[in-house]
This record gives C-alpha cells, structure tokens and sequence, in this order.
C-alpha cells in the first residue's frame, strides 16, 4: 500500500450521477416489470432517504491518479430496502466494491406503480477523480508543466530506488510512472502513481517523493512545477 507524508495535497472529488438509460414512469406510460417482476426505473426517479452513507473513497488507492466511473446495478424492494447491488462497470474493483458496498446500505423512498409499492432496478452511476489536476501552489498559482525530460535535467537529489523482496523473487520488473509536483523550492509537495506494477509502485513513491530539484524559474521567479517522471526497476 503506497504510505501518504504529510505535505500531500488530494484533490479528491467523488460526485453522483444518474444513469438515464430507463424509461421515466408517468401516470400515462409507467413502466412495464419484466420477467423476473421488476421493473425497470431510472435512478432520477428514485429518492434516496438521508442519511443514506455517502462513498468512501479507498485508502489503498489514495496514492494513485484515478479517474474512473463505476456503474452499480441494484434491485430494491416495495419497502425501499436495497436488496442486491452488483457493480457491473469500472476500472478498478477496490472502487468498485466499494459503491457496491455502500450502495447496498442504501435506502429509497418505496416506487409506486398505480399507487402500489413494487420491487425495481435501477443502475447508479459513480464518477470517481483523484488528481492533481487542480493543485495550487500555496500563493494560488497553477503550477507550470514541464516535460519529462527537462524536469529530470533539474534533479539535484536522487533516492536510489529500494527493490521490492517481493518483486525481486517473483522477477517482477519494469517501469512506474508519477506524476510529480515540485514547489517553488525545488521539494516535492504533491505525488501520485499513474501507473506500474504494484508491488514496484509503492517502492518508486517511497524514493521519488525524496527528490529535490533545482527550483524552476521564469524571469526571475520561481515557480511550481507539475511533470511526470519514470523510473524504471530492473533485475541485474
């Protein structure tokens, strides 16, 4: 599990949207149920009862550059009880197991067919962002952005890289790639994994967030940084 330090800025954002893929029941044209006696409603036309438990987002991935959108499938009863929620979309199963898990504590206001409570399914749509995209400096700046190359000609302090047991035994190998942001005085002040092995990307964070730089400056000033960089494991 990649460790935070305590100069790490989330910019965490998990917001709710509805699938609208299901027919909206009006009094003229409600919905029909299907084989299995559900019917089949849009999530905008369901009201979710507070305090119904909001998600949370995986700790394990709190380390990790992540947008991803889950979509979890749930069958609720007359009473507004969920009953099943399956997530049957998404990138990554710790976020999907937990909008299923969260879904499945949830509680609806009962969806009358012809003033009579009836069992339905819907479909819920998570949009999960966990970037640094929106990262200010701490006098509000943007950070300028820099290519890889020339962020790396600026390294003045290089952490050696510790190789994982774990991987070195199971001959694991390769590249972890971070996306970086260095303050105005050359520390790093914000750090995620977009991508490699797990076992790898745990050590790559633990020795990237030790750099130091040359602080970046444009006409005289120095400014805060967002790049990526790659480093690479290799088995000698």
């Amino acid at each position: 599990m990649p460790p935070s330090f305590c100069f790490l800025k989330f910019y965490l954002l998990l917001l709710l949207s509805i699938s609208v893929t299901a027919q909206t029941a009006t009094s003229a044209d409600p919905p029909k149920a299907g084989a299995d006696g559900l019917y089949r409603v849009s999530a905008a036309n369901l009201k979710k009862l507070d305090p119904s438990p909001a998600v949370e987002f995986p700790h394990e991935l709190s380390a990790y550059e992540i947008t991803d959108t889950v979509a979890v499938e749930a069958t609720i009863s007359p009473e507004g009880k969920v009953k099943a929620a399956k997530a049957v979309s998404g990138q990554y199963l710790a976020l999907k197991e937990a909008a299923a898990k969260t879904v499945k504590k949830w509680t609806f206001e009962p969806y009358l067919i012809n003033g009579t409570p009836v069992s339905v399914r819907t479909e819920i749509t998570f949009n999960f962002k966990n970037t640094l995209d929106h990262y200010l400096d701490p006098n509000g700046g943007v950070p300028v952005h820099l290519d890889q190359k020339t962020a790396q000609a600026l390294v003045v302090k290089r952490v050696e890289l510790q190789y994982p047991p774990e991987a070195r035994l199971a001959h694991i190998q390769g590249e972890v790639e971070l996306r970086v942001i260095i303050g105005e005085d050359g520390h790093v002040h914000a750090l995620h994994i977009i991508k490699g092995h797990p076992l790898l990307a745990s050590a790559a964070y633990n020795a990237v967030r030790q750099w130091e730089f040359k602080p970046y400056a444009e006409n005289g000033k120095n400014l805060a940084v967002d790049t990526n960089i790659t480093v690479t494991f290799t088995i000698r």
